[in-house]
């Protein structure tokens, strides 16, 4: 692969933050508000430094490629002289991933990819409209994503023919901070889920879409210490706090922000799979139960109050869900279908 050198050319400047530096930069700043007892106005600004060291690392990695693939639509006929002086329009990170991941030998996994849009969703209501949020979930966003850039850049970007020996020099002074700080992040994620055991074990529980820790219960008799959670029949999350006001609301959010689908893109592509057999309802949601994602091997949960059905297969001859009790060996019909067979 091609020697890839990002630096500001011209005169000499005061300010001289090239891109791996500058994203670095951020992500040590972010590391630093996180620790101890961060304040709201730490948490804020951990967000945003956050999210803007994980953009301008991931384009740097795309410029170690070729510099054309950090332009956006928009200024795709920008020349190599205006891309030297930032006379341009460039991608965001959700743009940085898709096109990182067409590149032979670069893997981002759908759980990297899901706590990286659970980042950029958090900065744009900060930086758009203003963000209400527990910080627990901020903490926990972003030690997923703080370990995901760590990965990124160990994986991607150290390797020697992407550095010069100031970068190299950089990474080694700054680095040891970052994953001492994700350490105490991280410890902080853990501990809590800890001390949560209580009240989740044995339990029926599933994801939540803020903080992205399977500590929601969709209903619960009351929890007494260390966690003293009172009884509830609406969605609320153990760990982050965060509540609903009913399942149909949690169920949106888990549809969108978790797993990443939409009502108009389920609508374009025909995509009846949210609709319940045996209920109805359009809250069937199809995904790992063990990391609360997308996924082949995934199951189907009805999340109506009145149904809670599960499904791993469908009928071999309506295509309705069912649950197969024997997936590897046979098929299973469905009741209708048993019923028309045994008529006939």
């Amino acid at each position: 692969m091609e020697v890839c050198t990002v630096s500001i050319s011209g005169t000499k400047q005061d300010v001289h933050f090239p891109p791996l530096q500058n994203g670095v930069d951020y992500l040590v700043d972010a590391v630093e508000r996180l620790s101890g007892a961060p304040t709201p106005r730490d948490l804020k600004y951990a967000v945003l430094h956050l999210h803007a060291g994980v953009e301008v690392l991931l384009k740097y990695r795309l410029i170690c490629e070729d510099w054309t693939l950090v332009l956006a639509e928009d200024s795709a006929t920008a020349t190599q002289q205006q891309y030297e002086a930032g006379q341009f329009r460039s991608i965001g990170a959700a743009d940085a991933i898709k096109r990182l991941r067409k590149i032979d030998g670069i893997t981002i996994g759908n759980g990297q990819r899901t706590a990286a849009a659970a980042l950029d969703k958090l900065r744009n209501q900060l930086q758009h409209h203003g963000l209400t949020s527990t910080t627990e979930a901020v903490e926990s966003q972003t030690s997923k994503v703080l370990g995901f850039i760590l990965d990124f850049i160990d994986a991607y970007i150290t390797p020697e023919s992407h550095l010069t020996s100031a970068d190299e020099q950089f990474l080694e002074r700054s680095l040891p901070s970052i994953r001492s700080g994700l350490g105490s992040i991280t410890s902080l994620v853990s501990g809590r889920m800890q001390r949560l055991h209580p009240a989740l074990d044995g339990v029926t529980k599933t994801w939540c879409p803020d903080c992205g820790q399977p500590a929601v219960l969709l209903e619960s008799d009351a929890v007494a210490a260390p966690v003293n959670i009172p009884a509830h029949v609406e969605p609320r999350c153990a760990f982050c706090t965060r509540r609903w006001e009913s399942r149909e609301e949690y169920f949106e959010d888990f549809l969108f922000d978790r797993l990443g689908l939409s009502w108009q893109d389920m609508a374009e592509t025909g995509d009846s799979s949210v609709n319940c057999p045996e209920c109805g309802k359009d809250m069937v949601a199809w995904y790992d139960p063990d990391t609360g994602l997308r996924s082949p091997a995934a199951l189907g949960r009805c999340f109506n109050a009145e149904c809670e059905e599960d499904f791993n297969d469908t009928c071999p001859r309506c295509s309705r869900y069912v649950w197969n009790e024997n997936i590897t060996e046979e098929s299973h019909i469905c009741s209708d279908c048993w019923d028309a067979l045994v008529s006939d």
